[in-house]
């Protein structure tokens, strides 16, 4: 062999020598790269759709038990109106037997066959009543007949109102006449003494809801409320009453959904039974044959954690429980209704629950095992072409392998810090490699996943962001309707003192004040609550003031408030499609005689301070009705007269319905009571302090529901 040979083979054997260790070194890298980058990058997708797919599941769970809140709000407003016509019948009749001589004598008219269908009152006795010794109750009682007729006609889901006397007659106001008459058209006797409703009033002696009934007249389920009233001496003289169709609660179990599977009902927490309910089999469907008795009780139900539930719900509670039913898990969220013992629940199947959190899983899944592919894909071919390179090289030149190892090892380990410090959480890193082959397409693809997860958080981030964006408009919203009240309270006289403040709730809401002087010596002073809450409220309640001053601003007869309050609820009435109305008490005050003329659209009564008696008393006002509800009422204009150191005190129903830990209002009585033991020399804002102050004691810490808004004038 000759030395060219030789020094060929040995150039070969040493080139065959060196690319053999490089290519070992090159391969472990390339798998040890491989695995790190694998075990990363599927840590890193697992901690992502873990994190994202929780949060998704709570905003789920969350608007779950919103929508439970907002249906159970909305039949207890139903039944807090309802409860709201029978106190007023009971009260409306307290005046008139305890006040005979401020009402006339009126006709009511016995039942007549003519009359079935048409809403009307009818008087009935009960067998063998002497009817001339009645007359003058009776007469006093159909004063009533009105009211009772504006209860049904307003509310179509009013059965029956009725006043039922313990001297041996009954007011009732439907639309059923014929059933009261007999063959000849002669009035049959009717006795509501031992209806059960009648004796349960008259044992617990105060305002009582019946059972769920059938309704008579075939339209479906339906209640009765009934309340007593009191004559002159103190004692109950009959029974008021209200019955109701519930078929607007069966209305809104139906129309609460979710989703596809979700469902609603209605259950009674004193049997368990479910009284309304859109499903239409299973535990909580109804059997159909409405007869609520049959139906059976979930408090007897074979699945233990149903039974768990309902039990939970019959303790009043709010809460959101998984559980199996019927052979399907389900979300269960519940909350009771204040002014009934029932509570309302919505359910939901798992899967639709989490079916958003799974799909984000699953897409996170997807790109993860989609770069565990194309790293194998990348790999795969690193290895074809270092075999390829391998063949180059042995035929180039031996030093030739080392240039080729380094080029390929080099990004991998660039690659594999990299994923490293992104793995670390540095979702900004980017790996900045530039091979121009597929360890860079490789870099390119993670940078890529690096920015789908950043966008991804961003997004959860602007969602939480323009939630916090809405609160903080709400709380701005609140600032500008307290700055539309008066807060300038120094009149720079001598003659009277008046103060005023209003102690909102948490979000907007309808109360206001106001004051102002027409001249030297007239003062207007204004305490007024707009129906409902929140930002409609607000607007209703800046419309009603503005009208309110304006009318009176252009009053020139003193005797013309009354006209004031007319013109101000006509224009309120107008476009009024929200159907939202206010309360209101608006008075005036001749400041050199002490005349004050007043007019009370359905507000609370204020209490007047006499310096000659040296006590506070509720003033007696018309009940007049309130603004914004109908259209071209009269509203009757009252006066008295003040005296040097008398007071009037205004407020809103925040103050008596303040409610503490134990749902216990402050109630009339307390205010009263309060302000009799103030030190009538304390200015007018240290009074009004010093009620709040006692308000503060009763509520003991419980968030406040309502606005709360006071003014004191002193004279």
């Amino acid at each position: 062999m000759g030395i060219r040979k030789q020094v060929l083979y040995l150039v070969l054997a040493c080139s065959l020598i060196t690319l053999l260790v490089a290519g070992g070194i090159a391969i472990y890298g390339i798998f040890k790269v491989k695995s790190n980058a694998i075990d990363i990058g599927t840590e890193i997708g697992n901690v992502a759709a873990e994190s994202s797919s929780s949060a998704l599941k709570e905003v789920s769970i969350a608007s779950l038990q919103g929508l439970v809140r907002e249906r159970s709000k909305q039949i207890d407003n139903f039944f807090e109106n309802f409860i709201w016509d029978v106190n007023t019948l009971s009260n409306e009749m307290n005046l008139i037997l305890q006040n005979p001589q401020n009402y006339s004598l009126r006709r009511v008219n016995e039942p007549r066959r003519e009359d079935d269908g048409k809403l009307t009152p009818q008087l009935q006795y009960r067998a063998g009543v002497n009817r001339a010794a009645i007359a003058t109750e009776v007469g006093l009682t159909a004063n009533l007949q009105d009211f009772l007729i504006r209860l049904y006609d307003d509310q179509p889901w009013v059965g029956s109102t009725y006043v039922a006397s313990q001297s041996g007659f009954n007011i009732t106001t439907d639309v059923i006449a014929a059933t009261r008459v007999d063959a000849n058209n002669n009035p049959l006797p009717n006795d509501y003494s031992p209806r059960p409703w009648y004796q349960k009033v008259m044992k617990e002696k105060h305002l009582i809801l019946t059972d769920v009934f059938l309704d008579s007249q075939g339209r479906g389920l339906a209640i009765s409320c009934a309340a007593p009233y009191y004559n002159a001496q103190g004692e109950i003289a009959g029974v008021v009453g209200e019955g109701v169709t519930l078929a607007n609660i069966n209305e809104i179990v139906n129309k609460t959904k979710m989703g596809e599977t979700s469902f609603a009902f209605v259950m009674d927490n004193m049997s368990g039974r479910v009284l309304f309910s859109s499903k239409e089999e299973g535990s909580f469907a109804l059997d159909g044959d409405n007869d609520l008795t049959n139906d059976p009780s979930l408090f007897d139900n074979d699945n233990e954690k149903l039974v768990q539930s309902a039990k939970k719900m019959a303790a009043k509670e709010t809460g959101v429980d998984l559980m199996e039913v019927d052979g399907s898990s389900i979300y269960l969220a519940y909350a009771p209704l204040e002014n009934m013992n029932w509570s309302f629940g919505v359910a939901i199947s798992e899967s639709e629950v989490t079916m958003p959190a799974e799909t984000n899983k699953q897409v996170i899944e997807q790109s993860t095992n989609s770069f565990v592919v194309m790293l194998d894909d990348s790999i795969r071919f690193m290895i074809i072409a270092m075999l390829v390179a391998f063949v180059v090289i042995m035929v180039i030149a031996p030093f030739a392998g080392r240039t080729i190892a380094d080029k390929f090892t080099r990004p991998l380990h660039i690659l594999t810090e990299g994923v490293r410090e992104i793995a670390s959480g540095n979702l900004e890193k980017k790996l900045d490699i530039k091979t121009g082959n597929e360890i860079e397409h490789l870099a390119t693809c993670f940078n890529a996943m690096t920015d789908e997860l950043q966008n991804y958080m961003n997004n959860l981030t602007k969602v939480t962001a323009e939630k916090e964006r809405i609160a903080t408009e709400l709380d701005v919203a609140k600032d500008i309707q307290v700055s539309m009240l008066p807060q300038d309270f120094n009149f720079d006289r001598d003659d009277f003192e008046l103060y005023a403040n209003m102690h909102a709730a948490k979000e907007v809401g309808g109360d206001f004040y106001d004051f102002y002087l027409l001249d030297d010596n007239h003062l207007v002073i204004t305490m007024a609550d707009v129906s409902g809450k929140g930002v409609p409220a607000a607007l209703f309640m800046a419309i009603s003031k503005t009208i309110l001053k304006n009318f009176a601003m252009t009053m020139i007869n003193p005797d013309d408030l009354g006209a004031v309050v007319t013109c101000s609820n006509n224009q309120l009435c107008q476009n009024n499609d929200a159907m939202m109305f206010v309360t209101v008490f608006t008075g005036m005050i001749d400041l050199k005689t002490g005349r004050f003329i007043f007019v009370n659209g359905g507000h609370n009564p204020p209490l007047v301070y006499r310096k000659s008696t040296d006590k506070f008393e509720y003033l007696k006002v018309e009940k007049n009705f309130v603004l914004g509800g109908m259209e071209d009422m009269d509203f009757a204009q009252q006066e008295i007269k003040l005296e040097k150191g008398d007071m009037i005190y205004l407020y809103t129903d925040g103050v008596t319905e303040a409610l503490n830990n134990e749902k216990e209002l402050y109630g009339e009585q307390r205010l009263i009571d309060c302000l009799n033991r103030v030190d009538r020399t304390l200015s007018a804002d240290k009074i009004l302090e010093f009620v709040r102050a006692d308000v503060q004691v009763h509520v003991a810490g419980a968030e406040q529901s309502d606005d709360m808004t006071m003014l004191l004038l002193k004279i």
